[in-house]
This record gives structure tokens, sequence and C-alpha cells, in this order.
């Protein structure tokens, strides 16, 4: 009978274990990808203020700024020029969710006649 108990016991701890895990990794995958929308959010937030504003970042258009995406945050960073070189605005967003984060680094050009706005590049970062 105890050794029955114990085997059960054991049973018991290991599908406990298992199940924490399993649970544990499923929430980590989903703040991961908080944190991914959270920077694409900031991202697109940044070229919606250089389309409106072709000079920014101005006083008028802060640099850097927080974005708050659901339970997530975007840190944004807009260089103009010296960044990414004449014309040229480089953006820089990392989404935080919780203990997890995404930084995402976008170049576009910027027709200082027209206004014209036109994305080069957008790449995910090593952090």
């Amino acid at each position: 009978m105890l050794l029955l108990g114990g085997v059960i016991i054991e049973i018991a701890i290991a599908v406990a274990f298992l199940a924490y895990y399993f649970n544990t990794t499923i929430f980590a995958t989903r703040l991961t990808a908080e944190a991914l929308v959270a920077a694409q959010a900031g991202v697109d937030d940044a070229l919606i203020k250089i389309v409106l504003n072709k000079n920014c970042p101005d006083s008028n258009c802060p640099s850097p700024y927080t974005l708050t995406v659901s339970r997530a945050t975007a840190d944004v960073t807009i260089c103009k020029d010296t960044c990414a070189g004449a014309g040229k605005h480089e953006i820089t967003s990392i989404g935080n969710s919780l203990n997890k984060k995404k930084k995402l680094r976008a170049v576009v050009q910027v027709d200082s006649t027209t206004g014209e706005v036109r994305t080069e590049s957008i790449n995910e970062i090593a952090l």
C-alpha cells in the first residue's frame, strides 16, 4: 500500500511539473509576440509622425517617446539625417512585455521637397 501511494504521488508530481513547464513556455511565447507587436506599433506610429511632419524630430515631434499598446509598451526613437544618411530617418522601436523585449529598426527616405516617405527597410535587431 505504501509503495503504491509513493508511485501515485510521484506520477502526480511529474504531471504537475509538465503542466507548469508547458504553461510557462506558452506564456513566454505569448509575451514575445506581444513585445514584437508593440515594437511594430512603435514603428508605425513613428512613420505616421514623419508623414505628418517631414522634419520630425523637432519641437512638435518629440523623440524619444513611449507608446503604450495594451499590456505592452514601445520605446521609440526617431533619428534624422545623422543615423542613416542625409534625407533619411532611422526609427528604433523596442517593444516590452513584462520580461520579454523585441527591437525593430526601420530606415525611411523622406523627399525634402515633396515630403514623400518611402520605407527602405524594417529589420528585427538582436538585443
